[in-house]
């Protein structure tokens, strides 16, 4: 695999480090690195949306990653 943005050292290590960890830690990075991306999809959906609360929030998200149709049936919106 080839990462376009990355010089060939960078992805050397990259990598390497991937292969060096265990399980457990891989799957601990990429549950921080979904957090993350959660969090700063959160922040942004209160900019957009100042006055919703927490339900609206999850549904505005819920649209983003799965579709108005999808994310309507789930939090059974009309």
């Amino acid at each position: 695999m080839t990462l376009s943005d990355t010089s060939p050292r960078a992805a050397e290590v990259y990598f390497r480090r991937l292969a060096e960890m265990t399980p457990s830690e891989r799957l601990s990075v990429g549950a921080a690195l979904w957090a993350a991306g959660d969090s700063l999809q959160r922040s942004a959906a209160r900019r957009m949306y100042p006055d919703a609360d927490d339900t609206e929030i999850n549904f505005r998200i819920a649209v983003s990653r799965y579709g108005e149709e999808l994310a309507r049936r789930a939090y059974r919106k009309q």
